[in-house]
């Protein structure tokens, strides 16, 4: 395998109710790529008190509640949440997601069930 070359895992590297999720195993930590494939959404309104996370839409759509602004989002299109603020997503969608500073499971905060499911 090329060192350059990065390669998603055939299975999912987490798992929601509404998502899968495949993480790129890089070599640099500064930052985590993933991609989601979503088809529901994300469970639980979450908050990350660390990294801004930057989701990038391939394909599909559906809607984000930050921090209470709700804003739907199309291919093509990327929404940036800072830390600490607090959202949520839901609909039918592939998603690249970009963390910087890379993920880490101590810094989330999950909240109350998705309510975007039944909107």
């Amino acid at each position: 395998m090329n060192k350059y070359k990065k390669v998603l895992p055939k299975e999912p590297s987490f798992s929601q109710e509404g998502l899968k999720g495949y993480n790129f195993n890089l070599d640099i930590k500064d930052i985590s790529i993933s991609l989601e494939e979503v088809f529901k959404g994300h469970d639980k309104y979450h908050t990350n008190v660390h990294s801004t996370k930057i989701y990038y839409c391939l394909e599909g759509n559906g809607i984000f509640c930050i921090a209470g602004e709700k804003i739907n989002i199309e291919k093509g299109e990327m929404i940036e949440i800072a830390p600490n603020t607090e959202f949520v997503f839901a609909g039918k969608m592939k998603l690249l997601l970009i963390m910087s500073p890379a993920f880490r499971m101590q810094d989330g905060i999950d909240g109350k069930d998705n309510d975007l499911y039944t909107n």
